[in-house]
């Protein structure tokens, strides 16, 4: 017969086992205490070291008793039944789980082992697993804290294995994802989990491109990059936040910032809308126009309507503000009735707006459009029992494809010439023509001058002195902006503003300034000169910034100077153009804070005296128009006269512009305004050059101690020269 190789290899295996001895020491020295008994009678046949050790007693002991007496801390008689029972199953092995002693107990594993009949053997084999049993306790409470703190997270949280697979998250984690919730199951791969909630619909920016989506998201997933944030189709946005582990894992927050999105949207529209009419205002205009202009085909053209309102002043002037702003709204809502979207409607001024159109490129139709603007403005409008009558004018650019109009602001700047064109006839729409291309051409190089100029540091900052002319001494500066062009020399910022607003410039050059007057500062103090101030002109784009507070404490932090030094100058025009609570909030921040607010040409707008309360203004700066020749026109003196006696009466600063005469000193002086600049001091410098200033005028001019200033409040001026 032939003998099966394998079982010759068992046996002479085994042969070799008991041929070196290797049995007994293996017994001996077994890591888990083992004793051998007899089935008959239970008594013990054998145990080795580490069971002699447990059960305290030796070898020749524990031959001498059964498995029950050698246990004395379990009862004998329930040993006895556990061993009997085990023998009668006619089962080959049976573990059980001991805990002996009761103050300090110990907890062992017992495997029942049943040798063949014909050896009579139970072999009983105990492991103390006290120490396991307690290590497995303590990690499982750790697991239930960290599980109660995971589950106590306001963010969502997620951790996933080396093999992408969810180890836990917390409930705001699947709240967060409703509809991938059920597959957020342990042992779920992340990508299962995004294809689950894809087919559900559950991310906005992944409807209709679903693939690329998932490619995306899945290589963001296995990058390092920064935050993701992510719409949810429920309105929800989130910030991701994800990071690996030691392991090869990943874990990943998932922070609410909807909140956050609502508010920054919020000030995105307040930032880009008219607050009085409810319309945009002039910001991203040009943005606009590009986006509409996008995919024009031939024959159609995106127009600029830019519109004026006649005789608004006059409207102010007699029924006043409110009702000025009535006529506001009333207008806008015209053309918000006139447009729909994509198309756009915005105020752009105190009685200007621009609606921007795609259209049909036929100026029939175009004109038509205005003329019947222009008639709806016509229409009575009513107010507080009474009507009132304005009008419109218009001027029209279209943005064709191929026009040459492309560059960025030039139809905006088309439309605004054509509008001045159409002002002088009035009540009319013009369209821009290629009479006036000249003018836009020279403004469009003009604009690409100014974008070189920002890029090669051409600007900076020039500084006229602010005199206190009865103490003969320089109180401090205003900052004013001159470009040093390469041909046209120096360069003062009414050439080119315009230009630069409509380019959308203005922000840089805003910047740059406000960085000038805080450097100007510096210098001042460094060279002894502490307690003189510099003003800034602040325009309406700036006062609308809801960052402006922000920017302003940053310049004054960078140069380290005081800010009651750092003094605002916004335009009268200013206060009327922009009265909204928006606006008045901005400029109540800035007093707040420790700015010093003035008011600069008063005269030249309509400002009513609340203004100034509103407004907190601490000094208003009179126009050079009120000034100049002030010592031979009487209407001019009792005019002038009349503006500083209400300034002082409201315990109002009052400075006076363009002094240039001595005569109009010696008026202004008389009148109780002590403060001035202009030609007759100086002309703005640059900063290098102010030092040498401040120290020629104070060795050239001396204190008027013998003059007396008179308050002319009330008082009429004769036509005689000043007395000295």
């Amino acid at each position: 017969m032939q003998v099966d190789p394998f079982q010759n290899a068992e046996l002479t295996a085994v042969q070799q086992v008991i041929g070196r001895n290797i049995l007994l020491p293996l017994f001996e020295n077994a890591a888990q205490a083992t004793v051998m008994l007899e089935t008959v009678d239970l008594h013990v046949i054998s145990a080795n070291k580490k069971a002699c050790a447990a059960l305290g007693r030796t070898m020749r002991d524990l031959q001498r008793m059964t498995m029950a007496d050698a246990i004395p801390d379990l009862p004998a008689h329930r040993v006895t039944r556990i061993l009997r029972r085990f023998l009668a199953l006619r089962r080959p092995s049976l573990r059980l789980r001991v805990t002996v002693g009761t103050t300090q107990p110990t907890v062992y594993d017992i495997d029942l082992l049943r040798m063949p009949d014909e050896t009579g053997t139970l072999v009983v084999q105990a492991q103390d697993v006290t120490q396991t049993l307690a290590a497995l306790r303590l990690a499982d409470e750790a697991e239930a804290r960290l599980i109660t703190a995971i589950n106590a997270l306001s963010d969502g949280f997620a951790l996933y294995d080396a093999d992408d697979r969810l180890v836990i998250c917390n409930d705001t984690y699947r709240m967060f994802y409703p509809e991938s919730a059920p597959a957020m199951q342990p042992g779920a791969k992340f990508r299962d989990i995004l294809l689950y909630g894809l087919a559900r619909g559950q991310y906005s920016d992944a409807i209709g491109r679903e693939d690329a989506w998932l490619r995306e998201r899945m290589d963001r997933h296995r990058s390092t990059p920064g935050p993701i944030e992510q719409k949810l189709a429920n309105g929800r946005w989130l910030r991701i936040v994800e990071r690996p582990t030691q392991d090869g894992g990943r874990v990943g927050l998932r922070v609410d910032v909807t909140t956050l999105k609502e508010q920054q949207q919020a000030l995105r529209r307040q930032a880009s809308t008219d607050e009085l009419t409810g319309l945009r205002n002039r910001r991203n205009l040009l943005e606009d126009i590009g986006q509409m202009a996008d995919g024009l085909t031939a024959g159609q053209a995106v127009v600029v309507f830019h519109i004026d309102l006649d005789r608004f002043k006059a409207v102010n002037d007699v029924y006043g503000h409110e009702a000025g702003d009535h006529v506001l709204k009333h207008c806008a809502a015209i053309l918000e009735g006139a447009v729909t979207a994509p198309d756009v409607a915005a105020r752009v001024g105190g009685d200007e707006f621009i609606v921007i159109r795609r259209m049909s490129d036929d100026r029939m139709q175009i004109h038509a459009f205005a003329d019947q603007i222009i008639r709806r403005m016509m229409e009575p409008i009513g107010y507080a029992g009474q009507y009132m009558h304005i009008g419109a004018s218009i001027g029209m650019a279209p943005f064709e494809q191929n026009s040459g109009m492309g560059v960025r602001g030039t139809v905006l700047t088309a439309a605004d010439l054509a509008l001045y064109e159409a002002k002088k006839l009035g009540g009319t729409a013009l369209f821009f023509e290629a009479q006036m291309r000249d003018q836009v051409l020279s403004a469009n190089a003009l604009a690409r001058e100014l974008q070189i100029g920002l890029e090669r540091n051409a600007f900076e900052a020039y500084f006229q002195p602010q005199i206190d002319v009865r103490q003969a001494r320089c109180i401090g500066f205003e900052a004013l902006l001159r470009w040093n062009h390469p041909r046209r020399g120096t360069l003062a910022a009414g050439q080119f503003l315009d230009v630069a607003q409509r380019a959308g410039l203005t922000d840089a050059l805003d910047t740059l300034m406000m960085d000038a007057a805080c450097h100007a500062l510096r210098w001042l103090a460094d060279l002894g000169h502490d307690n003189l101030s510099v003003s800034i002109n602040m325009s309406t784009a700036q006062l609308s910034d809801p960052h402006l507070l922000g920017r302003l404490e940053c310049a004054l932090r960078k140069y380290d100077v005081p800010r009651h030094l750092l003094r605002i100058e916004l335009l009268e025009s200013t206060l009327l153009d922009e009265r909204t609570s928006h606006f008045l909030t901005n400029v109540q921040t800035m007093v707040a804070a420790g700015f010093v607010v003035e008011l600069d040409d008063f005269g030249t707008g309509h400002a009513a005296i609340a203004a100034l309360r509103k407004f907190q203004v601490a000094q208003i700066k009179i126009d050079r128009s009120f000034v100049r020749h002030i010592d031979s026109d009487d209407d001019l003196k009792k005019l002038t006269g009349a503006i500083i006696g209400l300034a002082h009466s409201l315990d109002i600063g009052v400075l006076a512009e363009g002094v240039e005469t001595q005569a109009e000193q010696d008026w202004l002086l008389q009148m109780g305004c002590d403060l001035a600049q202009g030609w007759l001091y100086g002309k703005a410098i640059p900063l290098r050059d102010i030092d040498s200033f401040i120290a020629t005028f104070a060795a050239t001019h001396q204190p008027l101690i013998s003059v007396s200033p008179r308050s002319i409040r009330g008082v009429s001026c004769t036509r005689s020269s000043p007395g000295s």
